[in-house]
């Protein structure tokens, strides 16, 4: 179990590395980015004056995405059974409690749902609103929490997509959110698996047509691009710019988008992946960089690399300062996420 531990942590910390560093840089233009910091970003950084989100924010801070990812794995470890829907409805309550951490970093639908929630709605209904809509539920909230369903049901895709879309439900029940966090938690699934018998992309499609799947049985079906199909377009162009990885990140921003649309965000991370032939580090600068939702899909490229390829190439001194700066035992949760794999998620494969 120490090995498995160890390649979580890894995955752990490059989130949370990825999170912090793109904090600066969110909703920026990449010129915007160079010119004002003199240079990419990769180091810790003060958020500019002009940060919609971050501004005053300590340089290492983390976001939403990662502060999410960490209370959805604070809720599943010490359970004996697998997760169920009300877990992952106190993991998100859990969450919304850290009161700068909402007010600062709470996107679109999360936001609706919390006020809702708060409003004395059940948190079960708050995820499919009263009228038709297709932009309440396909952010990329669900994609934030999806690294611990990966790590949690580590070497399992089937149940780490169902972790995916259990998390994603109490705010994003859509089929593009599932499809979008169940490419991210299959990914690392499959990456943490001792047995690899697919490639990145292979297993970010797969865990994308389970999730989508799992909305027509589950949850809510709206108008929208497909993820999986873009996942793909993304790869596309990863592998064809690899050599290139800034005309890479161009291409995948003129064509995919990097914004917070769950159809932008996850593609958009899959592409820097196939960009950066895996290179963790590579993946997280790039996304940095990129701007836009630079956080979250630093993130997701970070950690999905990072479930196949470790954390080495990521400098020790920047996960040594985010765990200071927040008060992360990032070897705790990956200890006790590699404990819940092997008693309860194998348990249940035996």
């Amino acid at each position: 179990m120490a090995t498995r531990s160890k390649a979580i942590e890894a995955v752990l910390a490059a989130a949370c590395v990825a999170d912090a560093l793109g904090a600066a840089t969110e909703c920026m233009h990449p010129d915007e980015i160079f010119r004002i910091f003199g240079g990419p970003v990769k180091t810790f950084r003060t958020p500019p004056e002009k940060a919609p989100f971050a501004k005053g924010l300590a340089p290492g801070r983390l976001t939403d995405d990662a502060t999410q990812m960490l209370a959805m794995a604070k809720r599943i470890i010490g359970l004996d059974r697998p997760p169920v829907s009300a877990d992952a409805i106190a993991g998100f309550i859990d969450w919304s409690h850290d009161e700068e951490m909402f007010q600062r970093f709470a996107g679109p639908t999360t936001r609706i749902a919390v006020e809702a929630m708060r409003a004395g709605a059940p948190a079960e209904a708050v995820a499919t609103p009263e009228t038709y809509s297709c932009m309440f539920g396909t952010s990329n909230g669900g994609a934030m929490r999806a690294p611990t369903a990966g790590c949690a049901a580590a070497g399992n895709l089937p149940e780490a997509v169902r972790l995916a879309c259990l998390m994603s439900a109490p705010t994003h029940n859509t089929q593009i959110a599932y499809a979008g966090a169940s490419a991210v938690a299959g990914a690392i699934a499959a990456g943490l698996s001792a047995e690899r018998s697919m490639t990145v992309s292979e297993a970010a499609l797969e865990g994308a047509r389970l999730g989508e799947a799992e909305a027509y049985r589950s949850g809510r079906i709206v108008g929208g691009a497909g993820v999986a199909r873009r996942i793909e377009i993304a790869v596309e162009i990863g592998i064809r710019y690899k050599a290139d990885i800034a005309a890479a990140r161009a291409e995948l921003i003129e064509v995919i988008g990097n914004g917070v649309a769950m159809s932008e965000a996850v593609p958009h991370a899959f592409g820097l992946v196939a960009a950066t032939d895996g290179d963790p580090w590579a993946a997280i600068v790039a996304a940095v960089n990129g701007g836009n939702d630079s956080d979250t899909i630093a993130m997701i490229a970070g950690s999905v690399a990072a479930a196949w390829n470790g954390a080495a190439g990521i400098p020790a001194q920047l996960i040594e300062e985010v765990s200071r700066v927040n008060g992360l035992d990032l070897a705790g949760v990956a200890e006790g996420l590699a404990t819940f794999n092997e008693q309860v998620i194998a348990g249940e494969r035996a």
